[in-house]
């Protein structure tokens, strides 16, 4: 089988996701190459580093839909996957002309029956990483499967000591890419910032539109992996707190909502999503709500069960290998 994947190159989720499951297609024998649109969203050295980062793959970076039918051509594609909107138009373009089928990853919530109906339409399946992304392409439900995200446990694990230590001091960690409403979580965090003991210390590792004032924030790294195995407590959402549970991490839901300690329970509740969009309805995030549950999960209690909580969550839902199976299933569903 032969796949192509397609997205770009960006400082998001979306590049762990498409690095994952690159990794595990080829270990289950699949031919796949990737193709990154051209959008100038990173420097070129920024790109390289990414490109270094992903390891040796076959790839390459287009801007025209020539260009993209050519590389699909030369790999003799199958069927293509596409994965930022970026992407969407070319490559439904590219489908039609070379009559290779496609489908498509809707990674976020958006107008997408507005702005790329025609393409949704056209595309074989759709992908959904969970319910919410789901309903906002209501119109093609029909052909949409819910597959959420998947992520390396073998990566993203803990540490060889990680129960063994009796922190005087709690690492509180933020981490996320987040703008717009979703940037409400990281407010309410820096407000309270000023208010924690001594005991505990809270940063703010990621990007964000909004302007952190009273912790230390750190933008961008290509390696947040031992950020997330030194943080005791990680509020995010999405895939970041999949990535922060995985490494041992106490999850807290946050974004547009709040979610608090994520349980089982809480999985259920939300169709196992762990995101924290507008149109989930989680209760408002109040910082006098934040800090006080903060405040009792870090008193009185033995954190390290809930460390044990939180990879056992994560080996239980969160495996890279359960994404990965089903998503081979729908492309050989489609590859007859």
């Amino acid at each position: 089988m032969r796949v192509l994947l397609t997205s770009i190159l960006c400082h998001s989720g979306l590049m762990t996701h498409v690095r994952d499951l690159v990794r595990y297609l080829e270990g289950q024998g699949v031919e796949v190459a990737v193709a990154y649109k051209k959008v100038n969203f990173l420097s070129e050295a920024e790109e390289q580093q990414l490109l270094a980062n992903l390891g040796e793959h076959n790839y390459c970076i287009f801007e025209t839909a020539d260009e993209l039918a050519a590389f699909i051509k030369q790999n003799k594609t199958q069927l293509i996957h596409a994965h930022s909107h970026a992407t969407f138009t070319m490559v439904a373009e590219v489908s039609k002309r070379l009559d290779v089928p496609f489908i498509v990853t809707l990674h976020s919530i958006y107008l997408w029956p507005l702005f790329f109906g025609r393409t949704l339409q056209a595309a074989k399946k759709i992908i959904a990483v969970g319910p919410g992304q789901a309903k906002s392409a209501t119109p093609y439900l029909d052909k949409i499967v819910i597959i959420e995200n998947g992520i390396d446990t073998k990566r993203f694990t803990v540490k060889n000591d990680w129960l063994t230590e009796n922190p005087q001091v709690i690492n509180v960690l933020w981490y996320g890419r987040v703008d717009g409403h979703l940037s409400k979580g990281i407010k309410i965090l820096d407000q309270i910032a000023l208010s924690l003991p001594n005991n505990i210390q809270i940063i703010a590792l990621g990007s964000t539109d909004y302007r952190i004032r009273n912790m230390p924030h750190i933008k961008w790294t290509d390696d947040p992996v031992p950020y997330l195995q030194n943080s005791h407590i990680t509020y995010a959402h999405g895939r970041s707190l999949r990535e922060a549970m995985a490494c041992g991490s106490v999850g807290m839901l946050i974004g547009h909502g709040y979610g608090g300690l994520v349980t089982e329970e809480l999985l259920r509740r939300q169709n196992f999503a762990v995101d924290a969009f507008p149109n989930y309805g989680l209760a408002r995030a109040r910082s006098c709500v934040v800090l006080e549950d903060l405040i009792q999960l870090t008193s009185g209690v033995d954190l390290n069960l809930y460390r044990k909580q939180a990879r056992r969550l994560a080996e239980k839902y969160f495996d890279l290998d359960l994404m990965g199976r089903r998503i081979l299933a729908l492309y050989q569903e489609i590859i007859k």
